[in-house]
């Protein structure tokens, strides 16, 4: 009997896990559906997935009277988001898009830099706020399991596209359990270090984290900080066992240096809020204090 036991296989979701020869092989189709010229890859769903729930989050938690206000709000922190991650990838592959210059905005192409969707988003959001007079750090709070979950999802599409791909292991460096055949951008399929896998646990771990801390009384704005230092921590740790190609600045990636660079921003955010007495984060609509007075017989 040939050594090949299927443990999960699944066409409608696109996913396979089996063991060949001690080496787990995962394959996760790039494509979930194609009709004619149209094709929606896995990437594309799982993102608009992501942004989908947090739009959704902003529109249930706004206070009363808000709820449109703050749906903007998500509208302009993920058109920044995306401004944000594709100048950061053109920035930092500017060779090339010196010589494309036409390609910089074409985002369907792929190319986008997480770092740059932080701070875009962040931005985006504070001028919406900032404009219409409302307050930004509720709003954030809204959107701090949203944002691990989104997290999480870009790990699933960076599998399934063949983004953010592991090391190549040699054979018997490590443990079978800890080698994955999975595939780069060009489709070549080699043992690799699972970085895509562990992000998704990460990611999981991340939600939980966040899940828990909602019962903290943490001031405005203290559990978003929270939220998006968690998720940096991921692409960062595990930017040093990355194989795709990217420029490195003193032998460290650019990309482990953007997700240090949001993880201080984001822990440091986080620590001054809660050292400090500020209003108490709350999503509920605001409730007036009045009492009628009573009469005295």
């Amino acid at each position: 009997m040939a050594p090949l036991a299927s443990l999960v296989e699944s066409s409608r979701f696109g996913i396979c896990l089996s063991f060949r020869a001690s080496v787990i092989i995962l394959r996760v189709l790039p494509e979930l559906l194609h009709l004619g010229s149209f094709t929606l890859y896995t990437y594309t769903a799982l993102i608009n997935l992501g942004l989908a729930v947090g739009l959704a989050a902003l529109y249930r938690q706004a206070p009363e009277g808000l709820a449109a206000r703050w749906l903007d709000a998500g509208l302009a922190a993920t058109f920044g988001g995306f401004v944000g991650a594709r100048l950061l990838y053109a920035l930092v592959n500017g060779n090339y898009y010196l010589a494309h210059p036409g390609e910089i905005f074409q985002i369907w192409r792929g190319g986008l830099a997480w770092p740059g969707a932080a701070f875009g988003g962040l931005i985006g959001a504070a001028l919406y706020c900032s404009r219409k007079r409302i307050p930004l750090a509720p709003l954030l709070d809204a959107l701090a399991m949203p944002v691990a979950l989104l997290g999480t999802l870009s790990w699933g599409g960076c599998l399934a596209a063949g983004c953010a791909y592991g090391v190549e292991v040699a054979p018997g460096n490590l443990p079978a359990w800890m080698v994955m055949n999975i595939p780069d951008t060009y489709n070549l399929t080699v043992p690799r270090w699972p970085t895509q896998v562990v992000g998704i646990v990460w990611g999981v771990i991340a939600l939980g984290s966040v899940w828990a801390a909602r019962r903290n009384r943490w001031p405005a704005g203290a559990r978003f900080a929270w939220a998006l230092s968690l998720t940096a921590l991921g692409p960062m740790g595990l930017g040093f066992l990355r194989g795709d190609p990217m420029p490195l600045v003193n032998n460290i990636r650019l990309d482990v240096i953007g997700s240090a660079l949001v993880l201080v921003a984001a822990t440091l955010a986080w620590a001054i809020l809660v050292s400090r007495p500020a209003p108490i984060s709350d999503l509920r609509p605001p409730t007036s204090n009045f009492q009628p007075p009573t009469s005295d017989l």
